[in-house]
């Protein structure tokens, strides 16, 4: 399978990459990761060729990168190059030794400075010296009564349980109240442990959103996925609890992500 980043299969296609995330959102294809740098997102060359096909596009040819320079052909150091190392040692060397005289002249200084003045006590005034009267008190300043509009302190933020995707490839669920629990997804504790939800927030591979318990009318009671962005709100079906898999949780982020670009 050879792996395609983003930028070329636009460039091939023809397409920004908003209109790629659209088709492939709609055509059901994720993104994949770089075989050897997880930081990277592209898609195989399988699956631009079956976008090309769907959208009748003719696929443009990638730019051969130059090859890399092969040892012998640099060119040779000169001879200046190869005596910076010698210079940069001479360098040193005379630093180390001005530093030197200049701790001998700092010390030099400290020895023939003189030493504090000292002054002459002052003479008491006689008694018969008029004193200047004492200030008088002023009368004590009421303090203002506190505002009735004192602004009041926020409410605490409700923070809701994590499901997200760690950097080992396992999914991890984390209580604001227990901390990390320990059971992953698609597991019977974990299918127990939604049923005593009302929501929580799921951070996947290509996407985020937040699901909320919807208690509908009739036996129609099911989750739904949540996202907003730039005051663009978007929802999405879930599916009962038992229906919470990876797969669908995955699905409805790539889904929302696709929407909201």
């Amino acid at each position: 399978m050879t792996f395609v980043s983003v930028t070329d299969a636009c460039r091939r296609l023809g397409i920004d990459a908003k209109t790629l995330r659209r088709w492939l959102a709609n055509a059901q294809l994720p993104l994949q990761g770089h075989p050897r740098d997880g930081r990277k997102k592209g898609l195989s060359s399988e699956h631009v060729q079956q976008l090309a096909c769907l959208h009748q596009r003719r696929l443009a040819p990638l730019a051969q990168e130059p090859p890399a320079p092969h040892p012998d052909d640099l060119p040779e150091l000169s001879a200046t190059l190869l005596a910076l190392p010698e210079q940069l040692s001479a360098l040193q060397a005379q630093i180390s030794a001005l530093e030197q005289h200049v701790a001998a002249l700092t010390h030099l200084m400290r020895q023939h400075e003189p030493g504090p003045a000292i002054l002459p006590r002052s003479t008491k005034p006689s008694s018969t010296a008029k004193r200047p009267p004492k200030p008088t008190r002023s009368a004590p300043r009421s303090r203002p009564a506190a505002s009735p509009t004192a602004k009041t302190p926020p409410k605490p933020v409700h923070v809701i349980p994590r499901v997200e995707y760690g950097n080992d490839g396992r999914y991890v669920v984390i209580c604001p109240q227990h901390g990390l629990l320990p059971f992953e997804p698609e597991t019977p504790a974990w299918f127990a442990w939604v049923a005593e939800q009302d929501s929580f927030r799921f951070v996947g591979k290509l996407g985020h959103f937040t699901a909320h318990y919807d208690a509908a009318r009739g036996s129609r009671i099911a989750w739904r996925a949540h996202r907003k962005i730039r005051n663009h709100t978007c929802n999405l079906r879930l599916g009962r609890t038992n229906e919470l898999t990876v797969a669908v949780l995955e699905q409805a982020a790539t889904t929302l992500q696709a929407q909201l670009m």
